[in-house]
């Protein structure tokens, strides 16, 4: 039996090392983001009582301190930053790391100046022109690497999967977070990891792709490798406090992120039932304005996006034009003519259509919705750094 993410069997393509698919879908339609009535929604504004002055003065209060802090991030282009990485060991904000942050932030930026300067910081030349326009017209691009490289990534990851399975083995499944089902690889630790990818990326002319899309010199920041099995069921009943079910759309997201690329790489072959990672081709074009790009990712980072019900309330407590989020998909109502839209440029990209999947995270995409068994899957982050 077909599930939601199936494609149709006759469109299934025959692939061969190296080619680049189209989805079988249309583009995405709409020139914007779904727009969510709350005030309607059954969840939302349908269920919960009005907020309290006191209580919107608090959402205000938070959303603002987010808000700045957000801000602060974007401007001093933390994404494209090597310092307070996981390679770094970072993540603890105090006087050490700050100094030793914005003495790094000033020496890159003096770097990228008189490298702009000179002419040498400079985008790279797509050399695979078929990548480049995928990527350009539909802001994914389904790829397949050949056996013998998917072998050697295989054998230099799999230390590190063997350490995420000894630290998800310790923790209860109804305590995992997402952060507990990744690992992150780093230079210092993992050298071949990112050698043997990178020489993959290189030989497929991925980098210089991402590089030209980009437009600035990107070499890959990140590799995370993920497991997701059907014990870890964090997509599913969103509204737990109400009888609102799930809609199709649920996980459907944009990235809080900017300035990148992302890759996925399947290290097994992977169905419909098995979480592939899900895109919708052409919504990469949306455009979402600085301050829109701002308010969704604040309302991400303050927890406001969340669906238990002191999130709800929370998020209901802004003002209406404050209420958007990044996360949206299960907000989004099945018999809505947001649904009907973005269900229409959707596609599951299963190993039906590669092993390598580029994508741009700016687009509406979601993965690792497992119905059965265990995806394991490589995450593959490009930035300037």
């Amino acid at each position: 039996m077909m599930t939601t993410f199936d494609p149709p069997a006759d469109t299934l393509p025959d692939l061969a090392s190296g080619n680049i698919v189209s989805p079988p879908v249309p583009a995405y339609r709409s020139s914007s983001l779904p727009d969510i009535d709350y005030d309607a929604h059954p969840a939302y504004g349908g269920i919960l009582p009005a907020a309290t002055l006191s209580e919107r003065f608090h959402a205000l209060r938070v959303f603002a301190k987010s808000f700045a802090f957000v801000t602060i991030r974007r401007i001093v282009d933390y994404e494209n930053m090597p310092l307070l990485s996981k390679e770094a060991g970072g993540g603890h904000l105090n006087l050490s790391s700050a100094t030793r942050y914005l003495t790094m932030f000033a020496s890159i930026r003096a770097q990228r100046f008189l490298r702009t300067l000179i002419g040498t910081r400079r985008a790279a030349k797509p050399t695979n022109e078929t990548l480049f326009q995928r990527m350009k017209s539909d802001g994914v691009a389904c790829m397949t690497l050949s056996p013998e490289e998917m072998e050697n990534i295989r054998q230099v990851i799999a230390p590190c999967f063997a350490h995420l399975d000894e630290r998800r083995a310790a923790i209860p499944v109804e305590r995992r977070k997402f952060d507990d089902n990744v690992y992150w690889c780093t230079r210092s630790r993992e050298s071949k990891v990112f050698e043997t990818i990178e020489e993959v990326f290189r030989r497929h002319g991925i980098t210089d792709v991402a590089s030209a899309y980009l437009g600035r010199p990107v070499r890959v920041k990140h590799v995370n490798p993920q497991i997701n099995d059907d014990d870890y069921t964090f997509w599913k009943k969103q509204f737990a406090d109400t009888d609102v079910p799930d809609p199709w759309s649920t996980y459907l997201h944009i990235d809080a992120t900017y300035g990148m690329l992302k890759c996925a790489l399947y290290i097994h072959d992977i169905g419909p039932d098995g979480g592939p990672f899900c895109y919708v081709r052409g919504s990469h074009r949306i455009k979402v304005g600085w301050f829109e790009g701002m308010i969704r990712r604040t309302n991400d980072f303050c927890g406001f996006s969340g669906r238990k019900p002191e999130a709800r309330k929370k998020f209901m407590a802004l003002p209406r034009m404050l209420r958007k989020k990044a996360d949206f998909g299960a907000d989004v109502l099945d018999d809505s003519a947001a649904s009907k839209s973005v269900r229409e440029g959707h596609f599951a990209a299963t190993s039906n259509y590669g092993n390598c999947v580029l994508f741009d995270g700016h687009g509406i995409h979601r993965g690792g919705m497992v119905n059965k068994g265990e995806r394991r899957c490589i995450f593959v982050l490009l930035a300037e750094v």
